[in-house]
């Protein structure tokens, strides 16, 4: 019975006639394509040709014909291993991997051939739209050859078996150069027969480039290291199970790092978020919470710019905090010098097991990025916690620039310089993120914002820009893993294969998947990247290999869906927020200047481009740090008097500021009051750790009344730690009248004293002295007679 051709196979063979079909390349006796309906008219015309016995039952199960029906065959085929990576100008082409048993009966007798497309595709353009072909679109021949062949007696459901084939140059019958389908093709039989029709299938790019053709194509292959950091709310890492898992053998970030480290001297370029180092280091010191420990010694000067505080720390009204530069509290991070983290180190072997693997694996994986790092690779370092870029040009710019100076031009504990970059895990960045991108950076930016051909290297919008392929990070076109290690390499041969031979001096740059996890054993990629016409160099080199084309920046393509991802203002508040209390916390205590850089690094972690995919969570996060440090500042407190009252026009009174922090602090008092009154105190005012302090604040006033104020705890810089109090302040002069009055009487007083003084004096020298007496009877008028006497 003649079977009928799938849909989309049609379809595809009506869409690419001539650039993915070709004459059959195939030793006599060979079928000459994998056209189901071909192979069946073939078969009609002559039944016992063909690599399967004559005498079999030309029919297949049930199973398997639903399976085709549903682009999924009975059997899986991979491509494990491809040598050399191009097709060489003699020698053999040696191709192995595994073959599956998908089905639910047993299959026998398999045979394993290669297969080869008659015309070669020149474009990217053309791989793009080979790549995206079903998996059961003819796109080849089969090289039917019985002596190079691989056979598996039997598959029971569920097994897997190794094949190997190595093809002599001469079977291909290629010449042409560009880049041809290769693969393989696993023909068995079943329990219903068997039949001439792939029942599993393999496939892959192998690029034609001929040895005379001269000069090299620059390719960089840039490896990005991301990843989403979530913290509790006392600032230490969450999901240490998941940090584990990919901080181990076989994780995400280890495979990474592995990848890397098996390219050899070759060179390959990092694209690394220094934050994630930060991060990995904090686990494998057992991941502390967020400390507030004295990391200087008393009197030792903290490095920090107090701005313009005045002379007074007490004033009359409130200011809002100082919007200066040097107000933000933000000091280098711990981190910048692994040694300068304050406190002891944990004691591993006294924390929790799963703490204790955490911190092993991550101990385990900086050692192994130290080795990776050669010093023929190039360290691009992005925007610290991988800061979304695109969303932050709209809502927060300056949150962005913070991240590029806080990523630096070194990484701590490496001694590797780093040149900082602009790119997104999509390769997508609008208009405004180009724009507000720093100088410096390098920018990396996917082909798929460009209209096609895509130039290789851009300049828009006064930025010079690597523009990233797409279709080599895609990998290979199936059906076998797409991402598999050899699917992968041959990709990017086939990318950079074409444009080497278009010529032009296109170079290609491949960012790898940030969510690839390569195979554990990885050096194949890289040794099959040894075809004499490939330079694999860093983006460094790339971006000078050619002339950029000016790219008018309103022509540039941003999905919508990329629009809509972005992080929200809601975010980047709460980030700021979480940035200005670590910068409180640390203007707080006296011998701690690292807080706010450990608070700092984590807001930028909660803005990052992996947020996107969670934002309310990663905002909850970040709030929880923010009330964490809020409930620190308000240990400490403020008392005074409920009422105060001035019989002058100034006077004194007592105020108490309770410190309930294990660590000493630092603060000063701000007064809120009516403009008639003002309050001095001391400019700071240094608390021991659990202990008590008393301020003496004196008032001014120059009008009688009542005043109502609040004390407001402030850190040193001025900023309210939420501590206040308040308090009355009567005012009770006495009246000018009445000191007149009183200097009036005063000087009546004294001046009748003066009178009598004066009138005492005068007389006694107006009395003239009596002559001397020798008699001792007294004078006649000096006689006195006795009162009441009379006169006779």
């Amino acid at each position: 019975m003649l079977r009928r051709l799938s849909f989309s196979a049609a379809l595809a063979a009506l869409a690419v006639p001539v650039a993915l079909t070709g004459a059959a390349h195939a030793e006599p006796g060979g079928p000459s394509t994998e056209d189901p309906a071909a192979q069946m008219q073939l078969r009609k015309q002559a039944p016992h040709d063909g690599p399967g016995p004559a005498s079999r039952k030309q029919e297949v199960s049930r199973r398997a014909d639903r399976a085709r029906q549903k682009n999924q065959a009975p059997l899986s085929v991979s491509i494990d291993e491809l040598s050399p990576s191009s097709i060489p100008g003699r020698g053999t082409v040696r191709v192995s991997g595994f073959v599956t048993n998908d089905d639910t009966e047993t299959w026998s007798t398999i045979n394993i051939y290669a297969f080869i497309s008659a015309t070669p595709l020149t474009t990217p353009e053309q791989l793009a739209e080979a790549a995206a072909l079903p998996p059961d679109a003819v796109v080849g021949g089969r090289i039917a050859d019985e002596r190079h062949k691989g056979f598996i007696p039997e598959l029971a459901p569920g097994d897997s078996a190794p094949y190997q084939i190595s093809i002599p140059r001469r079977l291909l019958h290629v010449s042409t150069p560009g880049v041809y389908w290769f693969g393989v093709h696993a023909l068995g039989e079943s329990a219903e027969g068997r039949d001439q029709t792939a029942d599993g299938r393999a496939r892959t790019f192998l690029p034609l480039v001929p040895e005379a053709r001269t000069g090299q194509e620059p390719t960089a292959i840039v490896i990005p290291l991301r990843h989403q950091l979530v913290y509790t709310d006392d600032g230490s890492l969450d999901d240490l199970a998941g940090w584990i898992q990919t901080l181990s053998q076989g994780g995400r970030l280890r495979s990474l790092v592995d990848f890397g480290a098996s390219s050899g001297t070759r060179t390959v370029t990092w694209a690394l978020d220094p934050g994630l180092v930060d991060a990995v280091r904090r686990i494998a010191d057992g991941n502390p919470p967020r400390s507030l420990e004295a990391n200087l010694r008393a009197g030792q000067a903290d490095g920090e710019d107090e701005g313009d505080q005045g002379t007074e720390g007490v004033t009359g009204g409130s200011a809002g905090p100082s919007t200066s530069p040097s107000a933000t509290g933000a000091t280098e991070s711990p981190g910048t010098q692994p040694s300068e983290a304050p406190g002891n180190p944990l004691d591993l072997d006294q924390l929790d097991p799963v703490v204790q693997a955490a911190a092993k694996a991550a101990a385990a994986w900086l050692n192994r990025l130290g080795e990776a790092m050669r010093p023929e690779d190039q360290v691009l370092s992005l925007p610290y916690g991988d800061v979304d870029a695109a969303g932050a040009a709209v809502h927060d710019p300056e949150l962005y620039q913070r991240a590029v100076a806080r990523a630096g031009t070194t990484l701590p504990g490496f001694g590797v310089t780093t040149s900082p970059v602009l790119s997104s895990p999509s390769g997508y960045l609008n208009k405004k993120g180009i724009e507000a991108a720093d100088p410096s950076s390098t920018i990396l930016l996917t082909d798929q914002m460009f209209d096609a051909p895509a130039p290789a290297l851009a300049r828009t919008e006064g930025h010079d820009v690597v523009v990233t392929s797409s279709g080599a990070a895609a990998g290979g076109p199936g059906p076998d893993d797409p991402t598999a290690l050899t699917a992968m390499r041959q990709r990017l041969l086939a990318e950079a294969a074409v444009r080497f031979l278009r010529g032009g001096h296109e170079p290609l740059t491949m960012v790898l998947p940030h969510d690839w996890v390569p195979p554990a054993e990885s050096a194949s990629f890289f040794s099959g990247l040894d075809p004499a016409w490939l330079d694999v160099t860093s983006v460094a080199v790339v971006s000078r290999s050619a002339l950029p084309t000016t790219v008018d920046g309103t022509a540039l393509r941003y999905p919508r869906y990329q629009q809509e991802a972005e992080l929200d203002q809601p975010n980047f508040d709460a980030a700021n927020a979480l940035i200005r209390s670590g910068a409180s916390l640390q203007n707080l205590l006296t011998l701690n200047n690292l807080v706010s850089g450990t608070v700092t690094d984590q807001a930028l972690d909660s803005a990052s481009y992996s947020a996107r995919t969670r934002p309310i969570a990663m905002r909850a996060s970040t709030d929880q740090s923010r009330v964490w440090i809020e409930a620190r500042l308000g240990s400490v407190h403020v008392s005074a008097p409920r009422a105060v009252t001035l019989s002058s026009s100034s006077g004194r009174f007592q105020a108490v500021i309770s410190n309930d922090l294990d660590q000493p602090v630092t603060v000063a008092l701000d007064a809120t009051a009516d403009s008639r009154l003002t309050i001095d105190g001391p400019k700071r005012v240094e608390v021991p750790a659990n202990s008590r302090q008393a301020v003496l604040l004196t008032a001014h006033t120059s009008e009688n009344g009542i005043h109502e104020v609040t004390l407001v705890v402030t850190d040193k810089r001025g900023t309210p730690l939420g501590a206040t109090t308040g308090l009355t302040i009567r005012s009770a002069q006495v009246s000018n009248v009445i000191w007149l009055f009183l200097g009036g009487g005063m000087v009546l007083f004294f001046g009748a004293i003066g009178v009598r003084l004066f009138r005492r004096i005068r007389d006694s020298r107006r009395t003239p002295a009596d002559p001397d007496d020798t008699g001792d009877e007294p004078r006649a008028s000096e006689q006195k007679e006795p009162a009441g006497a009379g006169t006779r």
